[in-house]
């Protein structure tokens, strides 16, 4: 196993469990405030809806119906970048997100409304921090 080994699988279960993280977190409870709304975090081919209230997830839909067109913007990424992103030390390139949507790597798209993206950046990049701990 190498230092930036890649996780295996980024179902379901995993997203709950970064969840679990993100609402038990206590510094989010004071940044994330604020960050209320929908966000898709798309692994691979598969789009999870992540409904936040007052920087607590509430609810994760995997899979996108009619009704869930109403996000405000996506992060989506291949599960391999997102394997690198959530080691513990990840490598150059998946760090944040901006390095890895960075034109030069493309590694993540940003898509959608980015104005609850940029309102709520602080937020939003502590709560994808979590991916690492766990």
């Amino acid at each position: 196993m190498t230092r930036y080994s890649t996780r295996r699988s980024f179902d379901l279960e995993w997203v709950e469990h970064w969840a679990r993280r993100v609402n038990e977190d206590r510094v989010l409870a004071v940044i994330g405030r604020f960050f209320t709304g929908k966000f898709v975090l798309g692994i691979d081919d598969t789009d999870y809806l992540i409904e936040v209230s007052k920087g607590k997830i509430q609810r994760i839909a995997e899979g996108l119906t009619a009704n869930d067109f109403g996000f405000d913007f996506a992060l989506r990424a291949p599960s391999n970048s997102w394997a690198k992103f959530s080691q513990p030390v990840p490598p150059p390139t998946f760090n944040d997100i901006w390095a890895m949507a960075h034109p030069l790597h493309n590694h993540l798209r940003i898509e959608g409304n980015t104005l609850p993206f940029w309102q709520n950046l602080r937020a939003l990049t502590h709560m994808l921090s979590l991916m690492r701990n766990g």
